[in-house]
């Protein structure tokens, strides 16, 4: 096929050359252009399949990035949950030692009150009334017992 292809050239160019100069200078510009479209159209395929293959290597790499990026939003978001459970936990311990000090704080008012030579014993924080009521209830069921 390649030789027929080659052998209709060559006869193209013959025949050309028969009609003379003008005819051999257009066949020349006419394959002169087609040359030309055919180097332009590879040149573009070219370009296109580097185009491609840069586009598909910087697709790969932004993939690997944002994958790399999630990992890392992954972990941080790991630290700070782990940040905060200990932030509570030393929140947590922070009350109860203020509530131990609050404690033992009354326990040594409460001591120091019950020392003092002055301290009559416990008194009622029961108002006047009800005192009342709670003695004629507690004589009412002595005798109610005799």
């Amino acid at each position: 096929m390649e030789k027929s292809i080659v052998n209709e050239v060559v006869s193209a160019l013959e025949a050309v050359k028969s009609y003379g100069q003008p005819g051999f200078w257009i066949l020349l510009s006419i394959l002169t252009v087609l040359v030309l479209v055919i180097a332009a159209v590879v040149y573009q395929r070219i370009v296109i399949k580097r185009f491609q293959t840069a586009s598909k290597a910087t697709q790969e790499n932004f993939e690997t990035i944002a994958a790399d990026l999630r990992k890392r939003a992954l972990e941080v978001k790991k630290q700070d949950e782990g940040l905060r459970k200990r932030e509570l936990e030393v929140k947590e311990r922070k009350q109860q030692q203020v509530l131990k000090r609050s404690q033992r704080a009354l326990k040594g008012s409460v001591s120091h009150t019950m020392l003092r030579p002055d301290f009559k014993g416990m008194t009622s924080v029961v108002p006047d009334s009800s005192k009342a009521d709670l003695q004629r209830k507690s004589d009412e069921g002595a005798e109610a017992t005799s």
